[in-house]
């Protein structure tokens, strides 16, 4: 073989070998390159202590013909040896006993204990808790979201716990805690402590309520959360403190009512005022948009406010306020059971007692000019008989009423006060007698400083201070002026049978209306006015004497009209004035009184009526005559009762049984009055005590009429008691029916018999004349 030949084979040897080579070489990495995608996609091997995997796991448990609750897995491990298995990506669906729940739990890795039943998750979990019917409806608006940590389920008792923080929220609110507990077959969730509860209202401009609580239960199907005290809530300004709290919620999960128990306490701050509320317990109602619309309060209910110029107190056994709640002011109040309200401002106390109450709050619309302060009092009435004391530096107010009703000013102050069904008022005015009256309504007006400016009583209106007294069918009384007015109730056309009327110890006045003047102790009555004085009793220490003093026993006097003081005791009665003591009578245009001085003045037309003393002959065994009554008429009479003297002027006319009489003037003198207990006296003896007429004395042209007798003098004195004129002055000239006259420079006629005494220059004589009958 050549040599080229040679190298030509030893070339394609070494290529074919080469070839050869490299596809063997190939076949051997396509296999191991196999090997590598099997292995790559082959599962893992197998542990040694793992005795078994699966790719899904799932276990329910049953009563009856109900699932209880199923728990699912997407992967499980069992390990050897150990009893226990690693689920991963787990659920587990709690459908309750009743089939109504659909709560789900979820978490990324549990061990699970066949043995025991016990499910351990670590790591984050979430549970959602819902009902079956909101998870038909596939919405999450009424589902209560739970994020915790490391929790255990136990399948035999259906419990899930962990002591692990816990986040919660809901369609109104969310909060944490640590630890929860979660019973499935009483369905009832709960955080175990630290809790904060926080509800948003469905207004984005309204604030949060917090709650803070020791623990937290929920019953989902119930829709109530039950907080363990000490509870704190705050919302703004709103602080609220109780040994409980219980939030019910609508089916939606918004919170619809909140009950405090436990001594709840509720404080409010704002810049110009605290007020506190406490009682037994608390419920808040809120309504729709998660506004509170209502606050009760019930058992022992306390509250308290503070203002910048005083204080109110407030008690009840129940209260009920109503709230607006776009405001988020009270807008009506209802209190029951032993309510007291009472307040301080500026040094003055009030208070008010009644069994129940309703107060109406005015709106925080004030207008220009008139600005209302937001929550302030519009109004409030009794609902049942009550109580308002008042009481300052040295006056103090009882009012007591079947019912009350008040409306307030827009600055919060009392502007009226209304009584109804039964009053009864009772002031104090420093040392000075209290002050009593009743009657059946009253109406009071109240001035910008909370004064009472006018108070108005009607219906049987009956009032007492010390010995005076009044009534009327309606009184008022007026601040500023002092006055208080009395007259008749009008009502329905038709008239009370209240007749005003006023009175002390010495004297009774009654009128149609009668006005008086504290201040300065004027009167004014009128329309049929009557008054009545009574006798002075032996030993009293009145102030004024007793008035007018013309008879014996109390002395009346009528008219149309009264002006007067009941100060001084000047009186002037005017128009149909009448005058009445024992049988004596003065009748006149005016009656005028001076008490203190004891003296009375009547003008236009008087007419006095004045009995004359008896005939000495009727205390002698004597057949007793008829009464001698002396009508004596003249333009003007004064009368001074210390003196038992009336002076009658401006030309006179008296006439009685004994004769007449004529004058410009004329002087008539009373018997003295006989002191009870004394000689003459009615208690020692029939005898008749009352003053009389003794004496009479005229002047200026007298003329004296007796039978067919006339007599003419300057002057003329009568002698009641010895039935004799005496004339004198001038010529007294006697003249009888046959024209015969009698002159002297004193002439003395008796009125029983026809016996004239002549006193002459030379002396007297007496000259009897006999009459010839025809």
């Amino acid at each position: 073989m050549r040599t080229t030949e040679a190298a030509r084979y030893a070339r394609w040897s070494a290529m074919a070998a080469l070839l050869i080579a490299v596809v063997v070489a190939g076949i051997y990495a396509r296999r191991v390159w196999r090997e590598a995608i099997v292995r790559k996609h082959a599962p893992p091997p197998v542990p040694a202590e793992v005795h078994q995997q699966s790719a899904g796991f799932s276990f329910s448990k049953v009563e009856g013909d109900r699932t209880i609750f199923t728990v699912r897995a997407s992967h499980a491990t069992e390990f050897k040896d150990q009893n226990k298995s690693l689920l991963e990506d787990v659920w587990i669906t709690i459908y309750g006993r009743e089939n109504s729940r659909y709560d789900n739990l979820h978490a990324q890795q549990c061990n699970y204990d066949p043995a025991s039943g016990h499910i351990v998750c670590q790591g984050a979990v979430q549970i959602d808790l819902q009902s079956a019917e909101e998870a038909r409806q596939t919405q999450d608006q009424r589902v209560i979201h739970v994020a915790t940590k490391n929790i255990a389920f136990d399948r035999d008792t259906g419990e899930i716990t962990t002591e692990e923080p816990v986040e919660f929220r809901f369609p109104s609110g969310e909060g944490h805690g640590i630890g929860i507990s979660y019973d499935t077959r009483s369905e009832r969730v709960r955080l175990k402590k630290d809790v904060e509860l926080k509800l948003s209202q469905r207004s984005p401009s309204a604030p949060l309520i917090v709650f803070n609580g020791s623990s937290l239960e929920f019953g989902r199907d119930e829709h109530k959360m039950q907080l363990s005290g000490p509870i704190r809530a705050q919302q703004a300004q709103r602080t609220l403190a109780a040994g409980n709290l219980v939030l019910e919620f609508d089916p939606q999960m918004h919170a619809r009512r909140a009950i405090a128990s436990g001594k709840a306490e509720l404080r409010s701050t704002a810049p110009q005022e605290q007020a506190t509320l406490v009682a037994d317990t608390i419920i808040a109602a809120l309504d729709a948009a998660g506004a509170i619309e209502q606050i009760e309060a019930q058992g022992n209910v306390r509250a308290h406010r503070t203002l910048a110029a005083g204080r109110d107190d407030f008690e009840a056994q129940r209260v009920e306020i109503a709230i607006d709640p776009k405001q988020n002011q009270p807008r009506e109040m209802k209190a029951s059971g032993e309510v007291r309200i009472a307040s301080e401002e500026n040094g003055e106390s009030r208070r008010l007692e009644t069994a129940a109450l309703a107060v109406h709050f005015a709106p925080a619309d004030g207008t220009a000019g008139h600005p209302s302060r937001a929550g302030r009092i519009e109004s409030f009435e009794t609902l049942a008989p009550g109580t308002i004391e008042t009481k300052a530096a040295s006056d103090s107010t009882r009012i007591h009423a079947g019912k009350f009703s008040a409306a307030f000013t827009a600055a919060g102050r009392m502007e009226q006060l209304f009584g109804r069904s039964g009053v009864e008022i009772s002031r104090q005015l420093g040392n000075t007698p209290a002050q009593q009256s009743t009657a059946e309504n009253l109406a009071a007006k109240f001035d910008q400083n909370g004064d009472w400016s006018r108070i108005e009583e009607s219906g049987h209106v009956r009032f007492r201070q010390g010995d005076r007294t009044a009534q009327a069918g309606r009184g008022v009384m007026e601040r500023a002026t002092d006055r208080i007015i009395l007259d008749t109730l009008h009502s329905k056309g038709s008239t009370t049978v209240d007749r005003p009327s006023v009175a002390d110890s010495l004297s009774r006045t009654t009128a149609a209306s009668i006005e008086i003047n504290q201040r300065s102790g004027d009167v004014q009555a009128s329309g049929s006015v009557q008054t009545s004085y009574f006798p002075v009793a032996p030993g009293s220490h009145a102030s004024q004497p007793s008035a007018p003093n013309i008879g014996t026993g109390p002395a009346h006097i009528s008219a149309d009209k009264l002006t007067g003081n009941s100060s001084t005791g000047h009186a002037l009665y005017t128009g149909h004035a009448r005058l009445w003591q024992g049988d004596s009578v003065i009748q006149a245009g005016t009656i005028e009184l001076w008490r203190q001085d004891q003296r009375l003045e009547a003008r236009d037309n008087v007419l006095a009526l004045l009995p004359q003393a008896p005939d000495p002959r009727e205390n002698s065994g004597q057949k007793a005559s008829a009464p001698v009554l002396w009508h004596v008429q003249a333009p003007h009479l004064q009368y001074w009762g210390d003196q038992g003297r009336a002076l009658l002027d401006g030309g006179v006319r008296a006439e009685s049984q004994q004769g007449s009489l004529l004058s410009k003037t004329l002087d008539l003198f009373l018997t003295p009055e006989v002191p009870s207990g004394q000689p003459g006296s009615a208690a020692n003896g029939p005898q008749n005590t009352q003053r009389q007429l003794s004496r009479g004395l005229a002047r200026g042209g007298v003329i004296v009429r007796q039978r067919d007798r006339q007599g003419t003098a300057e002057q003329a004195e009568y002698f009641a008691a010895e039935g004799k004129f005496i004339l004198s002055g001038g010529q007294p000239t006697i003249t009888d029916a046959s024209r015969d006259t009698t002159t002297g420079r004193q002439l003395t006629f008796f009125t029983a018999s026809d016996t004239i005494l002549v006193e002459s220059q030379e002396g007297s004589r007496t000259l009897t004349k006999h009459r010839v009958e025809k």
